[in-house]
């Protein structure tokens, strides 16, 4: 828009833009785990958040075959912020849950709350569904753990009365888990409200679905059908129809019981005693928490401020009156009162020696009817994840971005999901191992006629070791990822991500016992003719001795390191140039691409990752027309070491 009249205008131009680096050490684990989130990729950011959620690894949950991911997902995390995981669980595993009822019948002088179980219960909206009203049982609430699974099992809730008197319709609701000497125990605790609407002193939401949601590592609860209402449980015994708007006078006599607010309209909450059954009930506390409740008729006098007060839910007939500690009432200070359906204490369940634990929890078709390990669901679950049916994001290359992605051992349908995955994303490689060889003929063997992959998308490495399991305290044959998932993200913080992570500088290993076999060198030619990377014991150490991908055509492809700088320019560029979409294709366009990149990659020529680079930036005459420009750039990587010839020479 140009201006006609006379004046200052400003305008501000940023030509301070760059490349952006983005994160080069993210990683993937999909496995099975007893607790936790299922069936989700999940974002995690430490050690303690991983455990807290899905517990600490055990080799013993799910054996060798497919209990080593939270082995690689924990030494991950030692090194690296940033993982992505998922906990894999069939379809037909189930929640374990606690179901909250109202029982409300045409007669009844109050709700009572029942505690009932619901039977496989797979899903978020089947969980839902079971909140429908059937005759005369409305469901309130269903409380469940955060994944699927019979672990939870063991979990159990109790909820108890607010402690001070005078606050209305809030409980403490105390999660308990099972220890391994039989003994339940707190490990939360939470004030909560079954209102929507309810707040804490500092404003702050305490609706039970809310503070769980936001709070609990545990459990959750639902109150809303799949139409988005809420329960009819909640409207018969939770909801606030209305409360004190006024100057409250409370007449307790009997005959005469009444309730006056010089600001309210009691009109909708009335009922004409000769009718039979009242709609509402009204409770009443004073200041000192002393509660009497009775049930609505019909409003006295002319201007609807003051409304009559009966004992029984059926009017008719009856005479007016209050129930409840009457006699130490206190009118002489403050009191409140509140418009509900009935009196109900949903507390009231809760009153046992035991807390009261959640049941129905099941692993589905992962367990057989003895407790064990189905091996064929196993093995498909985690094919499903990482081919993402089991949750797609996995394969939104927009908004999930990860760059390595693990084995742990798993069965080679699994690993060939995984070569799938990073060829299909085209940002990632997959980082995986060539099954438990027990001779390098063995291996030599698998990797050509098993796993006889050929990508640069994907490293194999070589031979399962012993370690001492931390978590077990036993000595565990664990696959070469359980050391490739720590080595890789450290070197990436001791040096560069395309740094070999290999060699005695990056690669050496202190943790290992005994490896399965010991390569000669002989051997390792072979290997290394099969793009296999072995764990070598040198008489100085364990070292991971290889860093090739499985590709087999020459080229520097063929080393993880320069595929790992490729992948990281790409991402890198990918989202610069993002941000000239809908620019002038013109040189003035181009040139600032080609600044900025160039810029980008002296940083990485400096830091020792590439010998030279060229960038050309333009469009042809026919691109123009199409909308289009390009983006050439040339790269020659830094390649690493692998041979050093040692001369003498005797003069």
């Amino acid at each position: 828009m140009s201006n006609v009249s006379p004046g200052v205008f400003t305008k501000i131009i940023d030509l301070s833009t760059f490349v952006q680096a983005v994160p080069s050490t993210i990683g993937l684990v999909c496995g099975l785990t007893e607790k936790g989130r299922d069936n989700e990729l999940i974002f995690v950011g430490s050690r303690s958040d991983f455990i807290s959620e899905w517990g600490s690894p055990d080799i013993k949950d799910f054996g060798k075959l497919y209990g080593q991911g939270p082995y690689i997902a924990y030494n991950f995390l030692g090194e690296s912020g940033a993982l992505y995981w998922m906990r894999c669980l069939p379809q037909d595993a189930a929640f374990a849950n606690i179901k909250l009822n109202a029982s409300f019948g045409p007669s009844d002088s109050s709700a009572s709350i029942v505690v009932t179980y619901v039977d496989a219960v797979n899903s978020k909206i089947e969980l839902k569904s079971n909140l429908e009203a059937t005759g005369t049982t409305y469901p309130l609430a269903i409380i469940y753990p955060i994944g699927r699974g019979q672990y939870y099992n063991q979990i159990a809730i109790r909820l108890t009365e607010y402690s001070n008197p005078t606050v209305f319709g809030v409980y403490v609701l105390d999660v308990y888990e099972k220890q391994t000497d039989g003994q339940d125990v707190i490990i939360e605790s939470f004030n909560v409200s079954f209102e929507p609407t309810a707040t804490d002193s500092a404003g702050d939401s305490m609706f039970i679905a809310y503070v769980l949601s936001t709070y609990s590592t545990v459990v959750r609860c639902e109150m809303v059908l799949p139409n988005e209402e809420y329960s009819e449980g909640y409207k018969k015994a939770v909801k606030v129809y209305d409360k004190n708007m006024g100057y409250i006078t409370i007449d307790l006599t009997n005959g005469s019981a009444s309730v006056m607010d010089n600001k309210q309209d009691f009109t909708d909450w009335k009922t004409n005693p000769e009718t039979g059954n009242a709609n509402y009930s009204i409770i009443a506390k004073d200041s000192r928490g002393n509660t009497i409740w009775g049930w609505l008729g019909d409003v006295v006098g002319s201007d609807e401020t003051m409304i009559g007060i009966f004992p029984e839910r059926n009017l008719t007939g009856a005479t007016r009156g209050w129930n409840g500690d009457v006699v130490n009432f206190d009118l002489t200070m403050d009191v409140n009162y509140y418009i509900q359906m009935s009196v109900s204490n949903i507390a009231a369940p809760f009153i046992t020696a035991e807390p009261m634990p959640l049941r129905k929890g099941s692993d589905g078709s992962l367990r057989s009817s003895t407790g064990g390990v189905v091996s064929q669901q196993a093995e498909l679950l985690l094919e499903q994840a990482y081919s993402g049916l089991l949750d797609d994001t996995i394969l939104d290359t927009e908004n999930v971005y990860f760059t390595l992605v693990f084995d742990a051992g798993y069965p080679t349908d699994v690993k060939t999901a995984i070569s799938i995955l990073c060829q299909t994303r085209r940002d990632c490689v997959a980082i995986t191992d060539n099954g438990d060889n027990s001779t390098v003929n063995s291996a030599l063997s698998t990797r050509s006629n098993i796993h006889p992959y050929n990508s640069f998308y994907l490293a194999i490495y070589e031979c399962f070791s012993k370690v001492s399991d931390p978590f077990t305290g036993e000595d565990i044959w664990f696959s070469p990822m359980y050391h490739m998932s720590y080595l890789l993200p450290r070197n990436d913080n001791v040096g560069e991500l395309w740094f070999a992570a290999a060699g005695f500088t990056r690669g050496a290993i202190d943790s290992i016992k005994e490896l399965r076999f010991n390569p000669r060198l002989g051997q390792r030619d072979q290997m290394y003719l099969k793009q296999l990377n072995p764990i070598v014991k040198f008489s100085n150490g364990y070292v991971v001795w290889g860093q090739l991908t499985s590709q087999a055509k020459p080229s520097a492809l063929q080393d993880l390191n320069i595929v790992r700088l490729v992948l990281y320019c790409k991402r890198a560029l990918e989202q610069y140039c993002r941000f000239f979409i809908f620019e002038q294709n013109d040189p003035i366009t181009w040139r600032q691409v080609a600044t900025n990149i160039t810029g980008f990659l002296e940083t990485i020529k400096v830091r020792r990752g590439l010998d030279s680079y060229a960038v050309e930036v333009g469009a042809s005459d026919y691109e123009r027309k199409t909308k289009k420009f390009h983006v050439n750039v040339r790269l020659q990587p830094t390649r690493t070491v692998e041979q050093i010839e040692l001369n003498f020479f005797i003069e």
